[in-house]
């Protein structure tokens, strides 16, 4: 419970106060869609095949996206786009 907590009270912004974490800030309309693919667990060609893109290019999203939430897996950028509501 006390994680929870903590998470919920980092992530928190003042009442009525604007959000810095808009969940369409900083990425584009396919890369939100490629979170979303890839967080239900489609693979990368998949995810390539349903975007109309190649499997390399998911690839660059992919390194774009880690970069900009300075993750260093996948599976932590799951984490920390989940964190800021992009997900």
């Amino acid at each position: 419970m006390t994680d929870l907590f903590e998470q919920a009270w980092n992530t928190a912004v003042p009442l009525g106060a604007t959000q810095p974490n808009d969940p369409a800030n900083g990425l584009t309309p396919t890369e939100r869609q490629l979170l979303r693919l890839l967080g239900t667990g489609v693979t990368d060609d998949a995810a390539g095949q349903r975007l109309g893109i190649s499997a390399r290019t998911v690839g660059r999203h992919m390194a774009s996206i880690m970069e900009r939430l300075n993750a260093s897996s996948r599976f932590e950028a799951g984490i920390k786009a989940a964190q800021h509501g992009w997900l």
